[in-house]
């Protein structure tokens, strides 16, 4: 088959598209006639090798995919030839405490696809049958590996982790890229008054007409100032962050007292200096969120299919451009999500 191979950790020079083996199932394996995957930040991380796990090389990366079913274990009961299915990144042993309470996004032993295994830049890939989630058959392979990981990344940040309440404001940071175009589609449809920040002027109204009702360009005017302008001084009950960095330390700024933040990512900056004195007076609360069940993916495949909620798609790639797509990823000159397809 073919794959998009990470020879050496650096700049887009090093992917390799190219012939690998084709996985073989065992026991209750399955492997996934990739159709369709999606390009996430870590992947960026992982090539440059500053996502703080070590891969062996060479290595094929790919958080998320969709697909149908090409062959399975002798094991295999959940799944046949043909079945429409996505794995979930999230590769759980199933056996841990945290799995058996249902807490598997927090499993003990957890592996990420395409970052401890072999993931989605590739033809096929494998996995155990209970990692699969199964692809309502109005969606497209596209649309789902576009957007079954950001929506859910967002439902479970803002819906269970962060228990958004109808009528709150809401910020959402980042609402230009690929989770935060859909994170204001999930707090718009859970009732909330939404406050997008964006960085460039040309994605204000891209992020409007995703349910967004107001928008700070933070690249023209600070993001506290720009959310206080807009809720007469009170500031935002709930922000939904990945970004970390100087952007953090303004959404700090910009909460109401008794604000709570959903923090999913880092990428601007991990290391962040707060004034725990004013954190605890104004009784703050961050919450580190971002990896979600197979329940909580299930909930948003539907409500995709039901067309609750929609993908945002910048562009769609082959497979063998692996490179030009990452070059545009690190541009940061696209809206919602970049695709790959075999």
């Amino acid at each position: 088959m073919k794959a998009v191979v990470l020879k050496a950790y650096g700049g887009t020079d090093q992917l390799s598209y190219q012939d690998v083996s084709d996985p073989v199932p065992v026991k209750d394996e399955v492997v996934v006639r990739v159709r369709a995957s999606g390009l996430n930040h870590c992947d960026i991380d992982v090539r440059r090798g500053v996502f703080g796990v070590t891969q062996p090389l060479p290595h094929v990366m790919g958080v998320d995919a969709a697909g149908e079913v090409a062959a399975v274990g002798p094991d295999v009961t959940r799944w046949k030839v043909g079945d429409r299915v996505s794995p979930h990144f999230v590769l759980a042993c199933g056996h841990c405490v945290n799995c058996r309470e249902g807490r598997e996004n927090i499993c003990l032993n957890v592996q990420i696809l395409g970052v401890d295994v072999w993931g989605g830049y590739a033809e096929k890939l494998k996995a155990r049958e209970t990692q699969l989630i199964a692809l309502p058959e109005s969606l497209s392979f596209v649309d789902a590996a576009a957007s079954m990981v950001p929506f859910a990344t967002a439902w479970e940040a803002l819906v269970a982790t962060a228990k958004i309440r109808v009528g709150e404001t809401v910020l959402i940071n980042a609402a230009a890229g690929g989770v935060g175009s859909h994170a204001v589609q999930i707090a718009r449809l859970a009732g909330a008054r939404v406050i997008a920040s964006v960085g460039a002027a040309d994605k204000v109204e891209k992020v409007k007409a995703l349910g967004a009702h107001d928008v700070v360009n933070y690249r023209e005017e600070d993001l506290a100032a720009g959310v206080m302008r807009l809720t007469n001084g009170h500031g935002v009950d709930l922000a939904f962050d990945g970004v970390g960095g100087d952007i953090l330390k303004g959404t700090i700024k910009a909460l109401a007292d008794g604000g709570r933040i959903a923090s999913i990512g880092a990428h601007g900056g991990e290391i962040v200096d707060i004034d725990m004195i004013d954190f605890f007076r104004r009784h703050l609360t961050v919450m580190g969120c971002g990896r979600f069940t197979r329940e909580i993916a299930a909930t948003v495949l539907d409500l995709m299919a039901r067309g609750d909620l929609r993908p945002v798609i910048h562009d769609v790639f082959e497979l063998s451009e692996a490179a030009k797509a990452h070059a545009l990823m690190e541009s940061r000159n696209f809206f919602g999500r970049i695709v790959l397809q075999p």
